[in-house]
């Protein structure tokens, strides 16, 4: 060994790609060999802290006998100043040192073999590899292990076992384990500052690193280059190559293959995430959901390289299997433009990336069609593949490209029959590999289904892939969902709805032939999509009956499902109709009649008729019901026949109060549109059905329509006498006053046209408040009045002579008893006057022309009405009023004449 800072006196020397070897005379008989190469783990350590960081060197030294003539490299193979990117598990480099003695040899040692060395001790010791991971750091000792675990055949014999054993548990005890790390303050922050910012991140293992940097190391020779080439051969005809050389791609994959038995063979590579604690930093521990993020974090991470391993494996074994089947001749077969495509992949994008998948394909294609010219089975060729290279050529591509296949020749068959049962075969293979097509591939190979008459396969073919794409039903669920946006579901819903546009297609283009019940139900009802594809077909194509006709089995749901539209909403109650449920169809209307949904266009006349459909339809259900027919309102079943009944009324009733509100609204519009300069509020009316509450408040009172007020107490029962009594008293005298009315007449016609819609409501048609009114103004227009005026007038307004005369009569009686201020003569001529006429309409109304009709609903009375008589005879006696005594005691004998 060379004492610190020795002078040297070097009389040969050698250096070559970092490695320099100096001779230096030790004595007369010896020399003294010293070694220097570049520092790689501390200069990439260094380089990590501070980008600029200083060269640094490892040196050694050892003796040779004699005087030094030369130095050379036995191999002059091209090395790299990196030893730790060395990946073979012997030295690299060898040196022969000749002296007068003879000739010495020196290998260089790298890390790994000083790794090696270390373990082949008998007592390693655990601060020995605690030294050596502080010196090279974690993730290259884990790599310099798996170099040592996957060494070739011979390396591996001439270690011991307990070499491959210490490796292997510095793997497993030394590796560490993911965990958070936080992050280092930059600048002036305060390390909190920065923590806050950044947040904690996951550092994952080392044996994690090791493995990726092994890998990486492995496919180093390869990735960059060329995986296809285009060459010019003698007579210019430009052919693809294989742009890498066999023995190359053969030491690569060894090396692979040797790296996956290892993994496959350690099961615990992922230690137990139970009984490994990751390490914590020393401000606090972590929570387990914070651990199982780590281990997942790096389970994920471990899965990718595995992957990222056995495809580079197998695109070695792709690349070496086009060569054996000479990929030059397989190329002639390829279009010119498609040759251009293909040439110059570099193998890291045949492995990593679509366009690189894509172009295996594509070269598998060209191989496959290349033995069908030779009239060649694929069979074998199908079955190295999925051997050799299964994730690129997998079972399902040999079932996929045997039916395509079938297909074509299924074309070229004569015979009709031979075609057919091709046909079938084809799809027989695709239906069990429909999970793994494209929409692009189901589209193809319909359209040569399509092509052969075969119009029963595509939607066979179309279905299957939908379903099996699909097995837990998301597509249906996300749209039932009405297509949230970024949800998972919604690239598995766009293929399933391509594969329906398969079919859907086929039918526009056959729609003469197709647009009947009996081919449409041919087609398979069991997928609840494709039958709501299929009907929005029909509807556009105008067919709706069509839907009724087919009877399918998710009508029904397709015209409840949102988004719900007027013209299926139409069409709900309509199928209802069809399947006489009369009961749903009535719901559904009176659903239409109250919807406020934008995008109904629903006016207020058209609600108006829903509502009396609803009506119809319930009166219908109830009658079928009573009658032992099955009519179900909503979707609980199982009710008695006395519940569906019950069910069924009050949602008649509902009905029925529903209507009479909306013909208020109707009158109410017609009101503001006949007034004019309210055309703003006559629209609004048409938006939706209001309550009465809003209808007096926003409408009717602000705008004083009288008419309509009376109608909403009438409607919500409403009883209170003194506004109703204000509602008439200036209703009828905004007629009174109106310049252009004829006075009472008017207030009479008025009057019968309300008494009709309002009468017997005691909340809105008050008799006695309707007749007081009547009287009151009568004697303000003496001049206007005639006899019996107002019990006319109420008769007309179809209140019963009877009803007509009990007020009148109460009336008379409060007078005389002195509790109103009312004219009694003038009370007691319209009694009078009202009992003419009740006598005059009775005789007519007579089933023989003689003596009214007694019983009859508008019959008096009489005994009442004589005695009444007799007590206003008496009273007129006593005031002297003889022309009145007269007029009574005649009606008084007509009644006794007839009765």
């Amino acid at each position: 060994c060379l004492a610190p800072r020795q002078a040297l006196n070097v009389h040969t020397a050698f250096y070559r790609n970092g490695t320099a070897l100096l001779a230096h005379t030790w004595n007369e008989d010896h020399d003294s060999i010293v070694g220097a190469a570049p520092a790689c783990a501390q200069i990439l350590a260094r380089t990590v802290r501070q980008p600029r960081a200083t060269l640094s060197e490892h040196a050694s030294s050892t003796r040779v006998e004699g005087r030094t003539w030369a130095i050379a490299e036995i191999d002059s193979a091209p090395a790299g100043l990196n030893d730790l990117a060395s990946v073979s598990s012997v030295p690299t480099r060898s040196f022969a040192v000749l002296t007068n003695a003879g000739v010495s040899i020196l290998e260089k040692q790298r890390p790994v073999d000083m790794l090696r060395a270390l373990l082949t001790r008998p007592a390693l010791q655990d601060v020995q590899v605690k030294e050596f991971i502080a010196a090279y750091g974690l993730n290259e000792t884990c790599a310099m292990c798996f170099t040592i675990l996957c060494a070739d055949d011979y390396s591996l014999h001439s270690m011991s076992m307990q070499v491959l054993n210490a490796a292997r548990r510095i793997l497993f005890e030394f590796g560490g384990v993911p965990h958070f790390v936080e992050p280092l303050a930059v600048g002036f922050a305060a390390a909190s500052d920065v923590s806050e910012a950044n947040g904690p991140r996951i550092q994952l293992s080392g044996r994690h690193h090791g493995l990726a940097m092994y890998l990486a190391r492995v496919l180093q020779p390869v990735w960059g280059l060329h995986a296809t080439v285009s060459k010019s051969d003698r007579v210019s005809v430009w052919r693809l190559h294989i742009g890498i050389p066999t023995s190359e791609l053969f030491e690569v994959q060894e090396r692979l293959r040797r790296l996956q038995h290892f993994l496959n063979n350690n099961q615990r590579f992922l230690p137990d995430q139970l009984n490994q604690m990751p390490v914590q930093p020393v401000d606090g521990s972590r929570a387990p959901a914070d651990i199982a993020k780590c281990w997942n974090e790096e389970t994920v991470s471990l899965g990718a390289i595995y992957e990222l391993l056995v495809r580079s494996s197998e695109a070695i074994s792709f690349l070496c299997l086009l060569g054996d089947f000479n990929l030059p001749v397989i190329s002639d077969s390829i279009a010119e433009d498609q040759r251009k495509e293909l040439s110059d992949i570099l193998f890291s994008q045949l492995v990593a990336t679509e366009a690189g998948r894509a172009a295996c394909k594509k070269l598998i294609l060209a191989l496959i069609n290349t033995q069908l010219k030779q009239h060649v089975s694929i069979d074998s060729v199908s079955d190295m593949l999925s051997k050799r290279c299964s994730s690129i050529f997998s079972d399902s591509d040999v079932a996929l490209y045997k039916a395509l296949e079938y297909l074509k020749l299924a074309a070229e068959a004569e015979e009709g029959a031979e075609a057919v049962t091709l046909a079938n075969e084809a799809l027989t293979l695709l239906t069990g590999i429909s999970a793994m097509l494209t929409t692009q591939q189901v589209r193809e190979i319909s359209e040569k289904f399509e092509a052969l008459g075969q119009y029963t396969a595509v939607a066979s073919l179309s279905l299957a892939c939908a379903s099996e794409s699909d097995p837990n039903s998301d597509a249906l669920a996300y749209w039932s969902d009405r297509a949230p946006e970024n949800d998972p579901r919604e690239p598995i819903y766009r293929k399933r709805v391509e594969c329906y546009r398969c079919i859907i297609e086929m039918l526009d283009k056959r729609r003469d032939s197709v647009l009947n019940s009996k081919s449409l139900a041919m087609l398979p009802n069991n997928d609840a999509l494709f039958q709501f594809a299929l009907y929005d077909w029909l509807l556009g194509q105008g067919q709706s009956s069509l839907l009724f006709q087919m009877r399918a089995p998710f009508v029904e749901k397709f015209l409840s499902l949102e988004p719900r539209t007027l013209e299926k909403c139409d069409m709900l109650w309509q199928f209802y109709i069809h399947e006489n449920q009369f009961g749903k169809a009535s719901l559904v209307q009176r659903e239409l009649a109250s919807s406020s949904r934008e995008g109904f266009d629903i006016d207020l006349a058209r609600r108006i008729e829903y509502l009396s459909l609803s009506i119809s339809n319930g009166k219908i259900a109830i009658d079928m019901v009573r009658g032992g027919q099955q009519t179900r309102v909503a979707t609980r079943e199982l009710l008695s026949e006395e519940e569906e009944t019950n069910e069924l009324a009050t949602m008649l009733r509902e009905s029925e109060d529903l209507l009479e509100i909306a013909q208020v609204q109707l009158e109410i519009q017609q009101q503001l549109r006949s007034l004019g300069g309210h055309d703003t509020l006559a629209s609004e009316l048409d938006h939706r059905l209001f309550n009465v509450t809003e209808l007096y408040g926003q409408f009717a009172e602000p705008l004083r329509l009288w008419d309509a007020m009376l109608l909403i107490l009438k409607a919500s029962n409403h009883d209170d006498p003194n506004l109703a009594k204000s509602i008439w008293l200036a209703n009828l005298r905004t007629v009174l006053d109106d310049s252009q009315s004829t006075g009472l007449m008017a207030v009479a016609s008025k009057v019968v046209r309300l008494g009709g819609r309002l009468y017997p409501s005691a909340a809105a048609f008050s008799l006695p408040m309707v007749a007081e009114i009547l009287v009151e103004l009568s004697l303000e227009r003496r001049e206007e009045y005639q006899v019996g005026y107002v019990g006319d007038t109420l008769v007309r307004a179809t209140v019963p002579h009877w009803a007509v005369f009990e007020t009148l009569n109460a009336m008379y009686v409060g007078t005389a008893a002195g509790g109103q201020d009312v004219d009694a003569e003038f009370v007691v001529r319209e009694i009078a006057a009202l009992a003419n006429a009740w006598m005059d309409s009775a005789q007519c109304g007579s089933g023989d022309g003689g003596s009214p009709l007694i019983g009859h609903e508008d019959s008096m009375p009489v005994m009442a009405m004589d005695e009444a008589l007799s007590q206003y005879i008496i009273n007129a006696t006593l005031n002297n009023n003889a022309e009145l005594r007269s007029e009574l005691q005649r009606v008084q004998e007509h009644i006794r004449r007839i009765f």
